[in-house]
């Protein structure tokens, strides 16, 4: 049989040849991760917590910054989990640059509450009445360049002429709850403390420690 070669197909020519590739490479295993010390962890968050524990099984409390309820409340919280523990003391060191009224007296009641005699260490500045929670722990401490600042909180509030007056009321009491655990602590006058908090009166810890604030100095 012949075959016409009008109608024959024939390959393409010069052959196709597939474009030239570089050979592939396997897949590098990812670059391992730093192994980190035991004591150091990516997490800010993490590592500041593991610090706090570690510092609460050696019966340290640390509180700076500003001493408002969620951190009285949480200080307060630590308190009672050390004293259910054993009777030991407990070092709390405080440095407060602002302090709510109702935070401060707060956590000084508490320990008051608690058996564990507390010890107060001061540092940095310690302003206005986050001075009530060193007022009442049994032992206070200042180290030498520590600031203090007797002073009260500008009173505020919102509401009727009925409730201003309700808040008012609570508030005078809140600060003669402040005066009096500053006269106990330190042995002044009620009527001298008063002039002081109103005055915004500022002591060193030499002068802290002749006021009465604090009974020795680090």
């Amino acid at each position: 049989m012949s075959m016409d070669s009008s109608t024959a197909t024939w390959p393409p020519w010069p052959p196709e040849v597939p474009p030239l590739r570089p050979p592939s490479r396997p897949a590098e295993p990812p670059a391992p991760r730093p192994i980190l010390p035991s004591w150091e962890e990516p997490d800010q968050s993490l590592r500041d917590r593991d610090v706090a524990d570690r510092l609460l099984e050696q019966r340290v409390i640390v509180l700076g910054g500003r001493l408002d309820d969620p951190v009285a409340s949480r200080v307060t919280a630590q308190l009672l989990v050390l004293d259910g523990r054993d009777a030991r003391p407990i070092e709390l060191h405080l440095a407060c640059t602002e302090a709510d009224l109702d935070a401060s007296l707060a956590l000084a009641g508490a320990i008051d509450l608690v058996e564990s005699p507390v010890h107060a260490i001061v540092r940095g500045t310690l302003r206005g009445p986050a001075v009530a929670v060193l007022c009442a722990a049994q032992q206070r401490a200042a180290h030498r360049n520590t600031i203090f600042v007797l002073s009260l909180p500008q009173f505020t509030g919102e509401g009727t002429a009925g409730q201003l007056a309700a808040l008012a009321e609570q508030h005078e009491r809140q600060v003669a709850r402040l005066r009096d655990l500053i006269t106990r602590a330190s042995g002044r006058a009620a009527a001298d403390v008063a002039a002081d908090l109103e005055a915004g009166r500022v002591l060193s810890a030499d002068e802290a420690m002749e006021y009465g604030l604090v009974d020795r100095l680090l």
